[in-house]
């Protein structure tokens, strides 16, 4: 004999089997499952659109149009079988660049720490990636920078301690280093 709450489970299985056929069949009228009538559900699917997180080689030129355009450079220094690199590009720096909020509010970057390639530093010297991350203090991956255009870091954000409020750290983070850099842009205008 079946308990109370199995029988329950097993009726609502049932219910949304008859009703995911009758969805996916393109039914436009109800699918009767006994006294109970169930609508299937239109489901509009949406293209999410495909972003990368530019590689930098060259942090000189991304200073340059940092100051042009008055926002910090939020900068991840990686590397290969970082597990939780991928963490952040994927949960938060692709959505930070899929959104557009913030296409005025940062440039975003990643140096891979073991690329073995030279990097251009903020002032303009090549430098290899990873000593690179040795001037830049990032010592273990991932490493979250925020630079303003000068290359002075506003932020620094290591490893991840917690992925539920690490996306709230970033904002925070960004906001604050463009609150400041543009308040220095203010306080240069004024007499």
């Amino acid at each position: 004999m079946l308990n109370k709450n199995l029988k329950q489970g097993l009726v609502v299985a049932l219910v949304v089997t008859v009703w995911l056929g009758a969805t996916q069949a393109g039914a436009e009228k109800p699918v009767k499952l006994g006294s109970v009538a169930v609508k299937p559900l239109k489901v509009k699917l949406v293209e999410v659109k495909s972003v990368e997180v530019k590689l930098s080689t060259d942090l000189y030129q991304d200073a340059q149009l940092a100051k042009q355009k008055g926002v910090p450079i939020v900068v991840m220094f990686s590397q290969e079988g970082c597990a939780y690199c991928s963490i952040i590009r994927e949960q938060f720096l692709k959505p930070m660049l899929r959104s557009g909020d913030y296409k005025n509010k940062a440039i975003i970057r990643e140096v891979k720490i073991d690329s073995f390639e030279d990097v251009r530093n903020f002032d303009g010297k090549q430098v290899p990636s990873d000593e690179l991350s040795t001037i830049h203090s990032a010592y273990l991956t991932p490493t979250v920078v925020i630079f303003d255009s000068k290359g002075r870091p506003h932020h620094r954000i290591l490893g991840v301690t917690n992925e539920h409020y690490y996306g709230g750290e970033l904002d925070d983070a960004i906001e604050l280093a463009y609150r400041r850099i543009n308040r220095a842009a203010v306080t240069k205008l004024s007499p």
